[in-house]
């Protein structure tokens, strides 16, 4: 939403820029997560030793009922690869970074299992890192106590479908701690991805404790399709200092051609004990790159081995100039070596292995689903292949957010060079987050300029880690996360032909550079290409375009959504946002309106109506106002949502010219009457209270809301 903006004279000139950083205690990892951006330059590995062991292929028999037709050629026989059972010890680390306090009521903290397991995995143990909360103090003993979630079945359980274990104490290094627990082993069988795992603080020399990261220990069984197994000698150092913290190992000449990596070990060797290790897996290729989440061995050894099951959604990267890649963040030593790597493969077309069936008297029995308990949806998106479609996540969404002016702020730089806060909003915080949370949103638009934030055409890295930093705060908390390209369509973008070629390269690499910074999170981060794109200050600049501009419009959708697909990885099949001729719901718009040749996107309009009720001319809302509105939510679903094209009201609201019951009941009937229709709203918040513009709704500084407003969205939503 365009708005009027109000100057701030600020008494020191300009705000300075505040950086964070870490001291020189090597048992810190933040930096472990500023370093966690895998690089894409080769290294020269050395040459290929190949030791390959071909599995004995198991003879697999293919009947048909009938033949109905003879055919002059037989079909080839599709390969089918053998089954291996594999078992390995892995781990996996979830940056937590909350603060619980001593007291009691607020000295404990839950963590999703699902952020570190899939289901069938073993959970062994956790570690928890530790910091005091004042970063400085002397924890000391610490005394506290863990529980987790476990079948209602479970003899050992403490309580129906809970374990808690007994208190126990444990010594800390003065301003740091590493707490570990180890799960007892007749509850290990009973945990699943669905559940969630306890830390508490009972006692200890501080009042607070900020818990860093949690590390999870884990037994991994799979049956995977298994061809054959290749080793190869690679004998490549890395820095965790250095610009290029990652080995990688190109996979032609090394696997056979068409092989896809199943199971992948590397062998890693240091000058000394380790202490903790850290880093990531990732897989690269033209066709597209996934990394996986951090991985972390706490070992006194000087050597060690770590084992990764390559996901779906990294076989869907698997190219013939494809490779392997080894990321080092961070272990006491400050170089390391890959002495080996091992790879289990499957042998086919390249894409995926078909697998051999059991017969059926092998076949496992997975336990029924309880039918009274809610999906654990974050559990789902952890499995491999298990994006939901545009469909399924408008379902799953109940009402969204806006950040609003806050990361789309421009035409800054007069007077102040922090851009987050040039129109009058703090910077965005995690409480900020976790209080729109609170409040009953599920799902948050993170609207971004980013023309104002590039050298050439490359975006600024500190920029870039700030959004990242920012979609974080909300990915971390189970939200929907929609990223935009917002007021670039204000500051740089032309819809007419004339400028089509040079506005289509610049958006193309903005989006390429966002697909690869967020190519590996899952389908609860949505992509829209842009916002309310359209010739600034023309006739029709609101009433819904030219025809000549809205078919510009249409082409850089095209371009918008050709460009995410291409960067390969999860944004193979992310779901994205497209919109009308300047998000207009006027008619000519989305009459116009291409949706773009892909199945699985959303279109987003904004529909600030009725406008004299919006904007204070009228302070009265009944039944001609409701009737606007509802004849336009059905034209929305005659257009779109009938033939099978998801909607959302991307930014709503009115000003606070009304009193605020009226105001209540308008935001309710717009959210209950868009939701009859099949369409999720999304609250513009621009953080201004009074006079025009005061879409106000959160009191960001204070994590205090407006409370009969919110009332009336929430009740719109239920």
């Amino acid at each position: 939403m365009d708005i009027k903006r109000v100057m701030a004279f600020v008494s020191a000139a300009a705000l300075a820029a505040v950086s964070s950083g870490c001291g020189s205690n090597d048992k810190k990892s933040k930096s472990e997560r500023e370093k966690s951006t895998l690089f894409m330059d080769y290294i020269n590995a050395s040459d290929v030793t190949q030791t390959e062991t071909e599995t004995q292929t198991e003879t697999v028999t293919t009947s048909s009922a009938t033949t109905a037709h003879a055919t002059t050629t037989a079909a080839a026989p599709k390969h089918v690869s053998p089954k291996e059972k594999v078992s390995a010890v892995c781990s996996t680390q979830f940056n937590v970074d909350s603060v619980i306090q001593r007291a009691d009521g607020s000295n404990t903290i839950k963590i999703p299992l699902s952020d570190f397991i899939e289901e069938g995995d073993e959970i062994s143990s956790f570690t928890f890192v530790i910091y005091p909360g004042d970063g400085s103090s002397n924890i000391g003993t610490f005394k506290g106590g863990c529980g987790i979630s476990v079948a209602e079945d479970c003899t050992a359980a403490t309580d129906k479908g809970w374990y808690q274990s007994p208190d126990f104490s444990a010594a800390t290094e003065g301003a740091y701690g590493e707490i570990t627990w180890e799960v007892p082993s007749e509850i290990r069988s009973s945990i699943s991805a669905g559940g969630d795992v306890m830390f508490g603080y009972w006692w200890g020399n501080v009042t607070s404790l900020r818990i860093e990261s949690a590390v999870c220990t884990y037994t991994r069984t799979r049956e995977v399709p298994v061809d054959g197994t290749v080793s190869k000698d690679v004998g490549a150092s890395v820095d965790h200092d250095a610009a290029d913290n990652t080995v990688k190992i190109p996979t032609a000449g090394f696997l056979p051609k068409n092989a896809v990596p199943e199971v992948v070990e590397y062998k890693i060797s240091a000058g000394g004990d380790l202490k903790k290790f850290t880093g990531a897996f990732a897989y690269e290729s033209s066709a597209g790159r996934y990394q996986s989440p951090d991985t972390a061995v706490f070992t006194g050894d000087s050597s060690l081995s770590l084992t990764w099951f390559v996901p779906d959604e990294a076989k869907n990267c698997v190219a013939e100039d494809g490779a392997l890649v080894l990321g080092y963040w961070w272990s006491k030593q400050q170089t390391v070596k890959v002495d080996s790597v091992t790879v289990k493969y499957s042998q086919g077309d390249g894409k995926a292995a078909v697998t051999a069936t059991k017969p059926a008297a092998e076949k496992t029995t997975e336990k029924a689903a309880d039918p009274g308990k809610q999906p654990d949806t974050k559990a789902a998106e952890a499995k491999s292949g298990s994006f939901r479609s545009a469909a399924q996540i408008i379902s799953d969404i109940k009402v969204g957010w806006n950040l609003g002016n806050t990361l789309e702020c421009y035409d800054y730089k007069d007077w102040t060079t922090n851009a987050e806060i040039a129109w009058g909003n703090p910077s965005t915080t995690k409480d900020m987050i976790k209080s729109v949370k609170s409040a009953g949103f599920n799902a948050i638009r993170i609207p971004v300029t980013w023309g104002e934030h590039m050298n050439g055409s490359t975006i600024d890295a500190a920029w870039l880690n700030r959004v990242k930093e920012v979609v974080d705060y909300a990915y971390n908390e189970d939200l929907f996360v929609i990223l935009n390209m917002h007021h670039d369509d204000y500051i740089w973008f032309k819809p007419n032909d004339g400028d089509y070629a040079s506005c289509s390269e610049k958006l193309k690499s903005i989006w390429t550079q966002i697909s690869d910074k967020f190519g590996s999170y899952g389908d609860r981060l949505l992509f829209e290409g842009m916002n309310e794109p359209r010739t600034v200050g023309s006739s029709a600049e609101w009433s819904g375009g030219t025809a000549a501009e809205r078919a510009v419009i249409n082409k850089y959708e095209q371009d918008f959504v050709d460009t995410v697909r291409k960067s390969g990885g999860n944004n193979a099949k992310r779901t994205l946002v497209v919109t009308t001729y300047a998000a207009s719901a006027e008619s000519a718009a989305i009459n116009d309106a291409v949706v773009p040749k892909d199945d699985n996107v959303i279109i987003s309009v904004h529909y600030y109506a009725p406008w004299k009720f919006v904007n204070g001319t009228d302070k009265s809302f009944g039944d001609s106002q409701k009737n606007e509105l509802s004849a336009k939510f059905s034209e929305l679903k005659s257009r779109f949502i009938d033939k099978g094209v998801p909607v959302i009201i991307g930014e709503f609201g009115c000003f606070a010219a009304a009193d605020e019951a009226t105001r209540s009941q308008y935001y309710q009937y717009y959210v209950s009457e868009a939701k009859n229709k099949g369409i999720k709203c999304f609250v513009w918040d621009n953080g201004n209270f009074n006079g025009d513009d005061s879409y106000g709704l959160f009191h960001r500084s204070e994590l205090r809301w407006e409370n009969g407003i919110l009332g009336g969205v929430m009740n719109g939503a239920k």
